[in-house]
């Protein structure tokens, strides 16, 4: 990623073990889904079972799926991410290792929550922001698909009518987000729903974000923030 130095993730930071302790117990408790996932591309979904302050020590139950677990072991860093209410939550598992059916891995010293707003989307008539990707049924079809709007949670694509519908519920490991010519990062989509938009055949396709990084999360929400305020400046100004 470029622009490191614009990044205040400071503003976003968890680092009080008690606060961390106190989330984590509410995560355990309310059996919350966290997801799982690596940058090979694995992911799983699991839940809390342990928290142990004294050993300094996390446990997961996991959702069975051997193939995505022995991936997901042999990364070089696995996050977890869950929600509670409006809040997600973000995390690194530190030295997970697995012991039975249970992943255990130490309790972070640091966690990241972002406030989750149902109003925070930006919609764009730039040309500029766009996904590249891979077409899931021709992957030698490299598209360069045009942002219509974003959020923490996802992003809505223009899929032009001569190109071939994608499959429902498909995934995409690896797409770059291109925001503008020195803001891009990579990160892993699932297909949530496709609408027809236009007499041309257009298509809107509306995809979840499933493995964002705790810095890619941050260049998203400054680049909502700054969009919504520019946004805001444009529909105040007097019009000649």
């Amino acid at each position: 990623m470029e622009q490191r130095d614009s990044i205040e993730p400071g503003n976003f930071r968890v680092q009080a073990s008690s606060e961390i302790l106190s989330l984590l117990r509410t995560l355990q408790q309310q059996n919350t889904r966290i997801s799982l996932s690596a940058p090979n591309g694995a992911s799983l979904s699991g839940s809390i079972n342990m928290v142990d302050p004294e050993r300094g020590a996390l446990s997961f139950d996991l959702a069975s799926a051997q193939e995505q677990l022995q991936a997901l072991m042999s990364a070089d860093e696995v996050s977890a991410v869950a929600y509670l209410d409006q809040i997600r939550l973000q995390f690194e598992l530190i030295d997970p290792v697995l012991i039975n059916a249970s992943l255990r891995c130490q309790i972070p010293s640091l966690m990241y929550r972002f406030q989750r707003r149902q109003t925070f989307r930006v919609q764009s008539n730039l040309s500029t922001p766009q996904v590249r990707m891979n077409h899931p049924l021709r992957p030698d079809l490299a598209l360069s698909l045009r942002i219509l709007d974003l959020s923490l949670g996802g992003v809505a694509l223009l899929l032009p009518a001569e190109v071939e519908a994608f499959p429902l519920g498909c995934e995409l490991a690896s797409v770059q987000v291109i925001l503008a010519r020195d803001v891009r990062f990579k990160t892993s989509l699932r297909l949530q729903n496709a609408r027809t938009i236009d007499d041309k055949g257009s298509i809107q396709l509306g995809w979840t974000f499933t493995q964002l990084d705790a810095e890619a999360t941050l260049f998203l929400q400054r680049y909502i923030d700054q969009t919504q305020i520019l946004s805001r400046s444009l529909r105040k100004r007097p019009t000649v």
